[in-house]
């Protein structure tokens, strides 16, 4: 089935955008006392962020430290990267699907995204914000500030993978004022991303889903440090 893209709700720092028929509200998320530059945001339904002084250590946390990786890494990589898609096929409840960068290359602050499962083929919805209460988080994407992956780092996670139909799961509607603890701004800063699961993310360079776009993983281009609204299918 085809979602339309409607609904929005205002909430705090956060533009989501609720499933039709979602019962539950999708949550603002809420910042950790931790004030470093890699953070991870839990969309499971606590909406939780919690922000780190390394990328690993972001990582170690959205995997629920299956995926260890060494002190100066900026992305998941090599002999990591298989671990971490191993630990998502054989734990539903860590399973961590991409990374978003906001500089070009895979740089800069980054955006690790979780869910608790991998995505299968069927066009169904999976799941809905009103049934997160008590999943735990997976890791399933990492968005960086600057190119190559490195910068700032922010890592989402969520309960589930994404599943393979091209229906949207859900949405940043608007980037404008979405903050990480360390107070650094993600509008028009993602310089690249990163995904570990199934889940395909759509970069768009204004709000409201408008304008030029990318999909997948990507560094630098067009849009380095113009994303401005993000969709999850």
């Amino acid at each position: 089935m085809n979602v339309r893209l409607a609904g929005v709700t205002a909430v705090t720092a956060l533009a989501l955008v609720t499933l039709p028929g979602t019962a539950g509200a999708a949550q603002a998320a809420t910042q950790s006392a931790d004030h470093g530059g890699h953070c991870v945001l839990d969309l499971t339904g606590r909406a939780r962020v919690s922000c780190f002084d390394t990328f690993s250590g972001a990582i170690a946390h959205a995997t629920g430290g299956k995926v260890q990786l060494p002190a100066g890494a900026t992305q998941v990589e090599g002999r990591y990267l298989t671990q971490l898609r191993q630990a998502n096929s054989a734990a539903l409840s860590s399973v961590a699907i991409g990374t978003l960068y906001n500089d070009a290359n895979r740089k800069g602050h980054s955006w690790t995204i979780t869910r608790s499962s991998d995505c299968d083929a069927d066009p169904d919805i999976d799941w809905t914000y009103s049934n997160l209460s008590g999943v735990k988080a997976v890791a399933i994407g990492t968005l960086y500030n600057d190119a190559n992956r490195k910068g700032h780092s922010w890592t989402i996670t969520r309960s589930s993978d994404c599943d393979a139909d091209p229906d949207i799961d859900w949405t940043y509607s608007n980037l404008s004022g979405v903050k990480d603890a360390s107070g650094f701004d993600w509008n028009d800063e993602i310089g690249s991303a990163v995904q570990y699961g199934q889940c395909e993310a759509v970069y768009y360079e204004h709000s409201y889903f408008q304008g030029a776009r990318v999909s997948g993983d990507w560094s630098g281009g067009a849009l380095d440090d113009e994303v401005s609204s993000i969709a999850w299918s």
